[in-house]
């Protein structure tokens, strides 16, 4: 199975043993500088970056469907960033929809990034790249931690993704700094990821009483 180590990765967030299963809560504790802080709030980069500091979760709901209708034209940091305040401001089922639709398009972009433009150390590619890396790694504990507290709950939403990724334009026009490959690959890249999903549902339609068991050993299930 092509995907095989994808998956293991998000079931290791799914299952993980915590350390009392106390359920958490309060803002996601996740810090990338210069990028984004979560105390004090601040986030520095992205088109929708000082919307996204609103207290006010009907202006926030209000601002997931801007961004829902601009999403071509909305860097993927901003999707990242809209997960996390929704889940800090408790709509964690919606906040749960945007991080997986964040995850997919960040996916994309990093397969069309230029390898050989990508640059290193402060070069707009291969920060973004970082970026991506660290959010799917710390705020993916909460995030999955959450949304397979229902596992049907949770499968709707990749399938949901799944069935988006083929809307994904080209990031040329909202990245202007960063060296992209031809888009002709796009659809391939595209292909990619709507496999990657179809092997995790699969797996996961087919292990759900396994993983559910296993989060209830480890304290994970309603911990986030």
């Amino acid at each position: 199975m092509r995907y095989i180590s994808g998956i293991l990765c998000v079931l290791s967030i799914l299952c993980a043993t915590t350390i009392q299963g106390q359920p958490i809560n309060g803002p996601i504790p996740f810090y990338a500088l210069p990028y984004y802080n979560y105390k004090p709030l601040t986030i520095s980069i992205g088109k929708y970056k000082n919307e996204l500091l609103t207290t006010d979760t009907a202006a926030l709901t209000r601002l997931a469907a801007t961004i829902k209708a601009d999403i071509n034209n909305t860097d993927v940091e901003s999707l990242y960033f809209l997960s996390i305040r929704l889940y800090d401001m408790g709509k964690k089922d919606a906040a749960f929809y945007w991080f997986q639709t964040a995850k997919a398009r960040a996916r994309v972009f990093i397969s069309m990034l230029d390898p050989a433009k990508k640059g290193g150390i402060g070069a707009p590619g291969f920060e973004r790249e970082q970026l991506f890396g660290a959010i799917n790694e710390i705020v993916g504990e909460y995030l999955n931690g959450y949304g397979f507290n229902d596992l049907d709950k949770g499968l709707a939403v990749f399938i949901r993704v799944r069935s988006e990724v083929k809307d994904i334009r080209s990031y040329k026009s909202v990245y202007k700094q960063i060296v992209f490959l031809d888009d002709a690959k796009l659809e391939s890249a595209k292909a990619d990821k709507v496999a990657d999903l179809g092997e995790l549902i699969a797996y996961v339609k087919a292990n759900k009483a396994d993983i559910k068991a296993q989060r209830i050993k480890n304290g994970v299930q309603d911990k986030y």
